[in-house]
Protein backbone atom coordinates (compact mmCIF):
# COMPACT_ATOMS: atom_id res chain seq x y z
CA UNK A 1 0.00 0.00 0.00
CA UNK A 2 1.72 3.19 -1.15
CA UNK A 3 2.07 6.36 1.24
CA UNK A 4 -0.85 8.78 1.00
CA UNK A 5 1.35 11.99 -0.39
CA UNK A 6 2.58 9.48 -3.54
CA UNK A 7 -1.57 8.65 -4.36
CA UNK A 8 -2.15 12.33 -3.97
CA UNK A 9 0.77 13.00 -6.30
CA UNK A 10 -0.90 10.83 -8.87
CA UNK A 11 -3.66 12.27 -9.04
CA UNK A 12 -2.63 15.31 -9.46
CA UNK A 13 -0.43 14.53 -12.10
CA UNK A 14 -3.26 12.68 -13.92
CA UNK A 15 -5.48 16.12 -13.82
CA UNK A 16 -2.31 18.07 -15.57
CA UNK A 17 -1.87 15.42 -18.06
CA UNK A 18 -6.21 16.03 -18.86
CA UNK A 19 -5.13 19.94 -18.52
CA UNK A 20 -2.55 19.79 -20.81
CA UNK A 21 -4.39 17.09 -23.41
CA UNK A 22 -7.25 19.52 -23.38
CA UNK A 23 -4.59 22.70 -24.09
CA UNK A 24 -3.05 20.63 -26.84
CA UNK A 25 -6.77 19.83 -28.55
CA UNK A 26 -7.81 23.61 -27.70
CA UNK A 27 -4.68 24.82 -30.02
CA UNK A 28 -5.23 22.22 -32.56
CA UNK A 29 -8.68 23.45 -33.19
CA UNK A 30 -7.49 26.95 -32.99
CA UNK A 31 -4.85 26.41 -35.48
CA UNK A 32 -7.53 24.49 -37.96
CA UNK A 33 -9.93 27.69 -37.34
CA UNK A 34 -6.97 29.92 -38.24
CA UNK A 35 -5.84 27.87 -41.37
CA UNK A 36 -9.23 27.79 -42.43
CA UNK A 37 -9.57 31.66 -41.78
CA UNK A 38 -6.82 32.11 -43.83
CA UNK A 39 -8.34 30.07 -46.74
CA UNK A 40 -11.17 31.82 -46.61
CA UNK A 41 -9.49 35.26 -46.80
CA UNK A 42 -6.65 33.90 -49.62
CA UNK A 43 -10.31 32.86 -51.32
CA UNK A 44 -11.59 36.00 -50.71
CA UNK A 45 -8.80 38.08 -51.97
CA UNK A 46 -8.62 35.51 -55.23
CA UNK A 47 -11.69 36.66 -56.15
CA UNK A 48 -11.82 40.10 -55.44
CA UNK A 49 -8.39 40.26 -57.42
CA UNK A 50 -9.52 37.78 -60.35
CA UNK A 51 -12.99 39.54 -60.75
CA UNK A 52 -12.21 43.28 -60.35
CA UNK A 53 -13.16 45.30 -63.14
CA UNK A 54 -10.08 47.26 -61.98
CA UNK A 55 -6.61 45.87 -63.07
CA UNK A 56 -4.93 44.51 -60.76
CA UNK A 57 -1.21 43.09 -60.68
CA UNK A 58 0.91 42.04 -57.90
CA UNK A 59 5.09 43.08 -58.77
CA UNK A 60 8.17 42.57 -57.46
CA UNK A 61 10.90 44.72 -56.33
CA UNK A 62 12.46 44.68 -59.79
CA UNK A 63 8.85 45.31 -61.12
CA UNK A 64 8.62 41.82 -62.62
CA UNK A 65 4.77 40.51 -62.66
CA UNK A 66 4.09 37.57 -60.32
CA UNK A 67 0.25 37.97 -60.80
CA UNK A 68 -2.34 39.85 -63.15
CA UNK A 69 -5.87 39.42 -63.34
CA UNK A 70 -8.15 39.92 -66.59
CA UNK A 71 -8.55 43.04 -66.49
CA UNK A 72 -5.44 44.16 -66.67
CA UNK A 73 -4.57 41.99 -69.64
CA UNK A 74 -7.93 44.10 -71.09
CA UNK A 75 -6.39 46.89 -70.90
CA UNK A 76 -3.18 45.89 -72.25
CA UNK A 77 -4.69 44.45 -75.27
CA UNK A 78 -4.13 41.24 -74.34
CA UNK A 79 -6.30 38.15 -74.09
CA UNK A 80 -5.06 36.21 -71.62
CA UNK A 81 -3.08 37.62 -67.84
CA UNK A 82 -1.03 34.88 -68.35
CA UNK A 83 0.93 36.63 -71.28
CA UNK A 84 1.80 38.88 -68.08
CA UNK A 85 3.37 36.68 -65.96
CA UNK A 86 7.01 36.91 -66.06
CA UNK A 87 6.97 40.35 -67.39
CA UNK A 88 8.40 43.47 -65.88
CA UNK A 89 6.31 46.68 -66.32
CA UNK A 90 8.42 48.66 -67.89
CA UNK A 91 7.87 46.47 -71.16
CA UNK A 92 4.26 48.15 -71.04
CA UNK A 93 5.36 51.82 -70.24
CA UNK A 94 5.75 54.10 -72.99
CA UNK A 95 9.02 55.27 -73.51
CA UNK A 96 8.58 58.97 -72.20
CA UNK A 97 7.40 57.73 -68.92
CA UNK A 98 9.77 55.24 -67.71
CA UNK A 99 10.66 57.74 -64.92
CA UNK A 100 7.06 57.30 -63.02
CA UNK A 101 8.10 53.62 -62.64
CA UNK A 102 11.25 54.57 -61.14
CA UNK A 103 9.62 56.88 -58.80
CA UNK A 104 7.46 54.15 -57.82
CA UNK A 105 9.79 51.36 -57.67
CA UNK A 106 11.88 53.74 -54.93
CA UNK A 107 9.20 54.94 -52.94
CA UNK A 108 7.67 51.42 -52.19
CA UNK A 109 11.17 49.49 -52.10
CA UNK A 110 13.88 52.29 -51.06
CA UNK A 111 11.72 54.53 -49.01
CA UNK A 112 9.25 51.70 -47.69
CA UNK A 113 6.26 54.37 -48.11
CA UNK A 114 3.29 52.15 -47.85
CA UNK A 115 1.16 53.48 -50.47
CA UNK A 116 2.49 55.50 -53.53
CA UNK A 117 0.05 56.97 -56.43
CA UNK A 118 0.60 58.61 -59.98
CA UNK A 119 -0.69 59.32 -63.53
CA UNK A 120 1.41 57.50 -66.34
CA UNK A 121 0.89 56.54 -69.77
CA UNK A 122 1.42 52.80 -71.26
CA UNK A 123 1.30 50.95 -74.20
CA UNK A 124 -0.78 48.31 -75.09
CA UNK A 125 -0.17 45.24 -77.14
CA UNK A 126 -1.58 47.56 -80.32
CA UNK A 127 0.82 50.81 -80.19
CA UNK A 128 -2.09 52.65 -78.91
CA UNK A 129 -1.71 54.80 -75.72
CA UNK A 130 -3.65 53.95 -72.59
CA UNK A 131 -3.54 56.51 -69.62
CA UNK A 132 -4.02 55.49 -66.13
CA UNK A 133 -3.94 55.97 -62.43
CA UNK A 134 -1.50 53.60 -60.80
CA UNK A 135 -2.33 52.89 -56.99
CA UNK A 136 0.63 51.38 -55.11
CA UNK A 137 0.38 49.44 -51.62
CA UNK A 138 3.60 47.96 -50.11
CA UNK A 139 2.82 44.32 -48.20
CA UNK A 140 4.57 41.31 -47.03
CA UNK A 141 5.62 38.20 -48.67
CA UNK A 142 7.31 35.09 -47.83
CA UNK A 143 9.58 35.67 -50.56
CA UNK A 144 10.01 39.31 -49.31
CA UNK A 145 7.77 42.56 -49.48
CA UNK A 146 5.48 43.01 -52.87
CA UNK A 147 3.67 45.71 -54.60
CA UNK A 148 0.19 45.43 -54.81
CA UNK A 149 -1.03 47.44 -58.17
CA UNK A 150 -4.40 48.79 -59.60
CA UNK A 151 -5.12 50.30 -63.00
CA UNK A 152 -7.96 52.73 -63.63
CA UNK A 153 -8.38 53.94 -67.33
CA UNK A 154 -8.29 57.36 -67.26
CA UNK A 155 -8.48 57.68 -71.02
CA UNK A 156 -11.83 59.33 -71.52
CA UNK A 157 -10.91 62.15 -68.00
CA UNK A 158 -7.62 62.82 -69.44
CA UNK A 159 -9.69 63.46 -72.99
CA UNK A 160 -12.16 65.77 -71.11
CA UNK A 161 -9.02 67.70 -69.90
CA UNK A 162 -7.62 67.87 -72.30
CA UNK A 163 -10.74 69.72 -74.56
CA UNK A 164 -11.42 72.07 -70.89
CA UNK A 165 -7.39 72.94 -71.82
CA UNK A 166 -7.86 73.66 -75.25
CA UNK A 167 -11.03 75.97 -73.80
CA UNK A 168 -8.95 77.82 -71.90
CA UNK A 169 -6.57 78.08 -74.75
CA UNK A 170 -9.15 79.54 -76.97
CA UNK A 171 -10.13 81.99 -74.15
CA UNK A 172 -6.74 83.18 -73.40
CA UNK A 173 -6.32 84.22 -76.78
CA UNK A 174 -9.81 85.70 -77.42
CA UNK A 175 -9.18 87.72 -73.40
CA UNK A 176 -5.43 88.74 -75.51
CA UNK A 177 -7.20 89.58 -78.52
CA UNK A 178 -10.02 91.90 -76.72
CA UNK A 179 -7.00 93.25 -75.20
CA UNK A 180 -5.11 93.96 -77.87
CA UNK A 181 -8.75 95.35 -79.81
CA UNK A 182 -9.74 97.50 -76.14
CA UNK A 183 -6.08 98.90 -76.72
CA UNK A 184 -6.57 100.27 -80.06
CA UNK A 185 -9.85 101.24 -79.49
CA UNK A 186 -8.73 103.18 -76.71
CA UNK A 187 -6.16 104.73 -79.38
CA UNK A 188 -8.97 105.70 -81.48
CA UNK A 189 -11.12 106.81 -79.09
CA UNK A 190 -8.47 109.20 -77.91
CA UNK A 191 -7.96 109.77 -82.07
CA UNK A 192 -11.45 110.74 -82.13
CA UNK A 193 -11.47 113.02 -79.27
CA UNK A 194 -8.86 114.87 -80.36
CA UNK A 195 -10.40 115.04 -83.70
CA UNK A 196 -13.73 116.38 -82.65
CA UNK A 197 -11.71 118.80 -80.37
CA UNK A 198 -10.24 120.27 -83.92
CA UNK A 199 -13.61 119.74 -85.45
CA UNK A 200 -15.00 121.76 -82.90
CA UNK A 201 -12.61 124.76 -83.29
CA UNK A 202 -13.27 124.26 -86.64
CA UNK A 203 -16.96 124.52 -86.51
CA UNK A 204 -16.46 127.62 -83.63
CA UNK A 205 -14.52 129.58 -86.76
CA UNK A 206 -16.89 128.77 -89.28
CA UNK A 207 -20.05 129.64 -87.52
CA UNK A 208 -17.95 132.76 -86.88
CA UNK A 209 -17.08 133.33 -90.17
CA UNK A 210 -20.18 133.00 -91.43
CA UNK A 211 -21.73 135.20 -88.99
CA UNK A 212 -19.11 138.03 -90.14
CA UNK A 213 -19.89 137.59 -93.70
CA UNK A 214 -23.96 137.38 -93.33
CA UNK A 215 -23.11 140.86 -91.27
CA UNK A 216 -20.48 142.10 -93.61
CA UNK A 217 -22.49 141.42 -96.68
CA UNK A 218 -25.32 143.09 -96.01
CA UNK A 219 -24.09 146.60 -96.47
CA UNK A 220 -23.47 145.86 -100.05
CA UNK A 221 -26.73 144.64 -100.69
CA UNK A 222 -28.92 147.18 -99.27
CA UNK A 223 -26.45 149.82 -101.28
CA UNK A 224 -27.52 147.73 -104.49
CA UNK A 225 -30.71 147.72 -103.33
CA UNK A 226 -30.50 151.54 -102.86
CA UNK A 227 -29.26 152.01 -106.52
CA UNK A 228 -31.90 149.39 -108.20
CA UNK A 229 -34.30 151.59 -107.01
CA UNK A 230 -32.62 155.22 -107.62
CA UNK A 231 -32.26 153.72 -111.28
CA UNK A 232 -35.81 152.95 -111.28
CA UNK A 233 -36.76 156.68 -110.42
CA UNK A 234 -34.35 157.68 -112.77
CA UNK A 235 -35.87 156.46 -115.29
CA UNK A 236 -38.24 159.00 -117.58
CA UNK A 237 -41.93 157.79 -117.29
CA UNK A 238 -41.66 158.24 -121.39
CA UNK A 239 -38.74 156.28 -122.16
CA UNK A 240 -38.74 153.81 -124.95
CA UNK A 241 -36.10 151.39 -122.85
CA UNK A 242 -37.92 151.65 -119.20
CA UNK A 243 -40.49 149.17 -120.56
CA UNK A 244 -37.54 146.54 -121.20
CA UNK A 245 -35.47 148.04 -118.28
CA UNK A 246 -38.16 147.81 -115.64
CA UNK A 247 -38.74 144.02 -115.52
CA UNK A 248 -35.06 143.70 -115.03
CA UNK A 249 -34.50 145.65 -112.32
CA UNK A 250 -37.69 144.18 -110.51
CA UNK A 251 -36.02 141.15 -110.88
CA UNK A 252 -32.43 141.85 -109.80
CA UNK A 253 -34.71 143.73 -106.48
CA UNK A 254 -36.13 140.07 -105.95
CA UNK A 255 -32.78 138.41 -106.12
CA UNK A 256 -31.37 140.69 -103.92
CA UNK A 257 -34.08 140.26 -101.42
CA UNK A 258 -33.47 136.80 -101.30
CA UNK A 259 -29.93 137.29 -101.06
CA UNK A 260 -30.79 138.92 -98.12
CA UNK A 261 -33.22 136.69 -96.60
CA UNK A 262 -29.98 134.27 -97.19
CA UNK A 263 -28.23 136.50 -95.27
CA UNK A 264 -30.57 136.48 -92.08
CA UNK A 265 -30.94 133.02 -92.09
CA UNK A 266 -27.05 132.96 -92.34
CA UNK A 267 -26.83 135.29 -89.08
CA UNK A 268 -29.21 133.40 -87.39
CA UNK A 269 -27.40 129.70 -88.39
CA UNK A 270 -24.02 131.84 -87.21
CA UNK A 271 -26.10 132.11 -83.75
CA UNK A 272 -26.92 128.70 -83.41
CA UNK A 273 -24.30 127.08 -82.26
CA UNK A 274 -25.00 127.41 -78.70
CA UNK A 275 -28.26 128.04 -77.52
CA UNK A 276 -27.17 129.95 -74.22
CA UNK A 277 -25.53 132.78 -76.65
CA UNK A 278 -29.13 134.12 -76.49
CA UNK A 279 -30.47 132.90 -73.55
CA UNK A 280 -33.55 130.80 -72.44
CA UNK A 281 -37.09 131.98 -70.68
CA UNK A 282 -40.01 130.92 -69.91
CA UNK A 283 -41.89 130.63 -73.03
CA UNK A 284 -45.16 129.55 -74.70
CA UNK A 285 -45.64 127.63 -77.29
CA UNK A 286 -49.03 128.51 -77.69
CA UNK A 287 -47.83 132.18 -78.30
CA UNK A 288 -44.99 131.82 -80.67
CA UNK A 289 -47.15 129.78 -82.87
CA UNK A 290 -49.06 132.64 -82.94
CA UNK A 291 -46.68 134.87 -84.49
CA UNK A 292 -45.65 132.30 -86.91
CA UNK A 293 -49.39 132.10 -88.16
CA UNK A 294 -49.33 135.77 -88.34
CA UNK A 295 -45.88 135.72 -90.42
CA UNK A 296 -46.92 132.75 -92.98
CA UNK A 297 -50.67 134.53 -93.06
CA UNK A 298 -49.80 136.01 -97.00
CA UNK A 299 -48.89 132.35 -97.89
CA UNK A 300 -52.02 130.56 -96.40
CA UNK A 301 -53.69 133.63 -98.54
CA UNK A 302 -52.24 132.78 -101.31
CA UNK A 303 -52.18 129.31 -101.43
CA UNK A 304 -55.97 128.55 -99.84
CA UNK A 305 -54.12 126.98 -96.90
CA UNK A 306 -55.42 125.63 -93.63
CA UNK A 307 -52.99 126.12 -90.57
CA UNK A 308 -54.55 123.43 -87.79
CA UNK A 309 -53.67 123.58 -84.40
CA UNK A 310 -54.08 120.84 -81.57
CA UNK A 311 -52.39 121.50 -78.61
CA UNK A 312 -52.62 119.19 -75.56
CA UNK A 313 -51.65 119.91 -71.48
CA UNK A 314 -48.99 122.73 -70.95
CA UNK A 315 -47.43 124.30 -73.45
CA UNK A 316 -45.08 126.63 -71.42
CA UNK A 317 -41.29 125.48 -71.08
CA UNK A 318 -37.68 126.72 -71.31
CA UNK A 319 -36.15 128.00 -74.54
CA UNK A 320 -34.59 130.34 -76.43
CA UNK A 321 -37.80 132.67 -77.81
CA UNK A 322 -35.77 133.09 -81.70
CA UNK A 323 -34.50 129.38 -81.91
CA UNK A 324 -38.11 128.22 -81.22
CA UNK A 325 -40.01 131.07 -83.36
CA UNK A 326 -37.05 129.61 -86.15
CA UNK A 327 -37.76 126.11 -85.74
CA UNK A 328 -42.01 126.56 -86.28
CA UNK A 329 -41.53 129.20 -89.01
CA UNK A 330 -39.28 126.53 -91.05
CA UNK A 331 -41.46 123.68 -90.57
CA UNK A 332 -44.56 125.38 -91.04
CA UNK A 333 -43.53 127.49 -93.96
CA UNK A 334 -41.67 124.69 -95.68
CA UNK A 335 -45.14 122.42 -95.17
CA UNK A 336 -46.85 125.04 -97.40
CA UNK A 337 -44.41 125.81 -100.00
CA UNK A 338 -43.97 122.13 -100.36
CA UNK A 339 -47.68 121.95 -101.22
CA UNK A 340 -49.20 119.00 -103.42
CA UNK A 341 -50.40 120.76 -106.78
CA UNK A 342 -53.19 118.55 -106.58
CA UNK A 343 -55.02 119.72 -103.47
CA UNK A 344 -54.92 122.96 -101.18
CA UNK A 345 -52.36 122.84 -98.16
CA UNK A 346 -53.53 121.50 -94.76
CA UNK A 347 -50.98 121.82 -91.86
CA UNK A 348 -51.43 120.44 -88.23
CA UNK A 349 -49.13 121.71 -85.42
CA UNK A 350 -49.75 119.30 -82.46
CA UNK A 351 -47.82 118.76 -79.25
CA UNK A 352 -48.16 116.43 -76.16
CA UNK A 353 -46.17 116.00 -73.46
CA UNK A 354 -43.54 113.02 -72.53
CA UNK A 355 -41.34 111.85 -70.20
CA UNK A 356 -41.68 115.47 -68.90
CA UNK A 357 -40.67 116.35 -73.15
CA UNK A 358 -42.59 119.01 -74.93
CA UNK A 359 -43.26 116.37 -78.56
CA UNK A 360 -44.58 119.11 -81.45
CA UNK A 361 -45.26 117.45 -84.71
CA UNK A 362 -45.76 119.33 -87.88
CA UNK A 363 -47.52 117.16 -90.56
CA UNK A 364 -48.65 117.89 -94.34
CA UNK A 365 -50.26 116.82 -97.16
CA UNK A 366 -47.97 117.97 -99.37
CA UNK A 367 -45.14 116.43 -101.95
CA UNK A 368 -44.01 113.79 -99.31
CA UNK A 369 -40.14 112.69 -99.63
CA UNK A 370 -38.39 109.43 -100.93
CA UNK A 371 -36.00 107.57 -98.38
CA UNK A 372 -33.34 108.83 -100.23
CA UNK A 373 -34.60 112.07 -99.61
CA UNK A 374 -35.06 112.02 -96.53
CA UNK A 375 -31.44 110.66 -95.78
CA UNK A 376 -30.30 114.29 -97.36
CA UNK A 377 -33.11 116.20 -95.91
CA UNK A 378 -31.13 117.62 -93.01
CA UNK A 379 -27.78 118.77 -95.06
CA UNK A 380 -26.42 122.99 -95.02
CA UNK A 381 -27.45 124.15 -98.82
CA UNK A 382 -29.29 120.54 -99.56
CA UNK A 383 -32.41 121.47 -101.49
CA UNK A 384 -34.41 118.30 -102.65
CA UNK A 385 -37.19 120.78 -104.78
CA UNK A 386 -36.35 122.90 -107.29
CA UNK A 387 -38.86 124.33 -108.41
CA UNK A 388 -39.53 126.30 -105.02
CA UNK A 389 -37.30 129.02 -104.21
CA UNK A 390 -34.66 128.44 -101.30
CA UNK A 391 -31.42 128.39 -98.81
CA UNK A 392 -30.74 125.15 -98.07
CA UNK A 393 -30.45 126.41 -94.87
CA UNK A 394 -33.96 126.26 -93.10
CA UNK A 395 -34.29 122.43 -91.71
CA UNK A 396 -30.19 122.10 -91.34
CA UNK A 397 -30.30 124.99 -89.01
CA UNK A 398 -33.74 123.80 -87.17
CA UNK A 399 -31.82 120.14 -86.27
CA UNK A 400 -28.78 122.59 -85.28
CA UNK A 401 -30.86 124.12 -82.81
CA UNK A 402 -32.51 121.23 -81.64
CA UNK A 403 -29.37 119.37 -81.20
CA UNK A 404 -27.52 121.93 -79.59
CA UNK A 405 -29.99 122.14 -77.00
CA UNK A 406 -30.20 118.60 -76.18
CA UNK A 407 -33.85 117.76 -78.24
CA UNK A 408 -33.95 115.84 -81.62
CA UNK A 409 -36.05 116.16 -84.90
CA UNK A 410 -37.01 113.02 -86.87
CA UNK A 411 -39.15 112.94 -90.28
CA UNK A 412 -41.56 110.41 -91.77
CA UNK A 413 -42.23 111.07 -95.09
CA UNK A 414 -44.59 109.27 -97.93
CA UNK A 415 -44.44 110.67 -101.44
CA UNK A 416 -47.40 112.33 -102.64
CA UNK A 417 -49.13 111.71 -99.31
CA UNK A 418 -46.97 114.35 -96.82
CA UNK A 419 -44.48 114.50 -94.70
CA UNK A 420 -44.66 114.53 -89.99
CA UNK A 421 -41.67 116.24 -88.65
CA UNK A 422 -41.68 115.92 -84.95
CA UNK A 423 -39.85 117.73 -83.13
CA UNK A 424 -38.47 116.82 -79.01
CA UNK A 425 -37.65 119.72 -76.84
CA UNK A 426 -36.00 119.18 -73.77
CA UNK A 427 -36.96 119.02 -70.48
Amino acid sequence: MSPPHIDQLEVENGELRAQVQALQAGQATLVAQQAEADKERQLRFHTVFTHSPLGHQIIGPDLTIHQANAAVATLLGLESPQELIGHAILEFAHPDYYADWARLQAALWEHNTPTFALETCLLRADGTVLWCRVTSVLFPDDGGELGYITLEDIATRKQLEAQVQQHITEVEKVNDQLTTFNEELHIANEELQEANVSLGRVNAELDTFIYAASHDLRSPISNLEGLVQALMRELPANSPQKGLVQPILRMMEESMTRFGQTLDRLATFGTAHTSQELGREYIDLATVLEDVRQEVAPLLATTHGQLLVDLAGNTTFWFTAKHLHSVLLNLVSNALKYRHPDREPVVQVRSYRELGRLVVSVQDNGLGLSEAQQGQLFRLFKRLHKHVGGTGVGLYLVKKILDNAGGTIQVTSEVGRGTTFTAVFPA
